[in-house]
């Protein structure tokens, strides 16, 4: 297979190992990094070859050290916007990575247009967008977070496939396991409300944070923040909060407006008292961004 470089995206992640299945049809190699790591990443390809970014960005600082190795920067976060003037980079907030590199990868002749392609791609970005009918994208990220990317590799090389009875028996068992662990996760929750309706969990272990996070987000919280056990952050909002601004400012991460993720600059385990000094630190840059803007 022809050889045409490396692709850096997002790891565990359904967009990102979609873009990576695409890379990997396309003879490019996928490099999967957490957003926050993308010149470890980078680090770890030859020079010489060409460098591709879907999913996942780079700071304006990085950048200058960086960019002209890159081929293209593909990319949908808030926070890549500082960067969108260059040449390679594409920003399009309306579309998933995955969406943004499959087009690409049409553009440049790699891969042709098909409708389980196209199937795939829309269900994907349904599900990461969370947009209307995500259901199918919901899915398939169930499957792809118990069974990992050889098995999506496997199963979606050409695009869309349908289930497995053995696939379909595990999705009905992993979604009521999802239930078990919201349930157990939400239990754990800390709230404060000043000055929005924030929460704050300490998670035991990794699960459901898109599933946790809307069903508190449907009990009028305006931020949700989960700590996972290796210190990175997922923060959802309900539009009160500009989270990719939140996450840049505090936490030195970055993504949506309303989903947005960071890392903490401490060691776990993480427990209720670390929750606490999170929304403490949070709360503080609220009330000063209020009082700014209301000055």
């Amino acid at each position: 297979m022809t050889n045409r470089g490396s692709l850096i995206t997002h790891k565990n992640c359904l967009d990102g190992a979609t873009a990576a299945l695409i890379a990997e049809h396309a003879g490019i190699t996928p490099i999967f990094v957490e957003p926050d790591r993308v010149l470890q990443g980078i680090e770890e390809v030859p020079r010489e070859a060409a460098l591709y970014l879907a999913d996942v960005s780079i700071k304006p600082e990085q950048y200058t050290l960086v960019g002209p190795r890159i081929a293209k920067v593909l990319d949908h976060h808030q926070s890549a916007l500082a960067i969108s003037q260059y040449a390679n980079v594409l920003v399009d907030m309306k579309k998933s990575g995955s969406h943004l590199f499959y087009d690409f990868a049409i553009q440049q002749h790699w891969l042709n247009t098909s409708a389980e392609w196209d199937r795939l791609i829309r269900a994907v970005e349904r599900y990461d967008l969370w947009k209307p009918c995500r259901e199918a994208g919901q899915n398939l990220n169930r499957l792809f977070q118990a069974l990992g990317y050889n098995w999506y590799k496997n199963r979606f090389a050409r695009g869309w496939a349908p289930y497995t009875p053995d696939e379909q028996k595990l999705l009905a068992d992993l979604i009521f396991q999802e239930r078990q662990y919201t349930e157990e996760q939400l239990a754990r929750a800390l709230k404060i409300s000043s000055p929005l309706p924030i929460v704050a969990i300490p998670l035991t272990r990794e699960g459901a944070t898109n599933e946790i996070a809307h069903h508190l987000l449907n009990q009028n919280m305006a931020l949700v923040i989960l700590i996972k056990p290796d210190g990175r952050l997922s923060v959802r909002s309900d539009g009160r909060v500009n989270a990719a601004h939140l996450m840049e400012r505090l936490f030195n991460g970055g993504g949506h407006a309303r989903a947005a993720g960071g890392r903490l600059d401490y060691p776990g385990p993480y427990d209720p008292s670390h929750a606490h000094a999170v929304l403490k630190r949070v709360s503080e840059y609220l009330h000063l961004s209020l009082e700014t803007h209301s000055g």
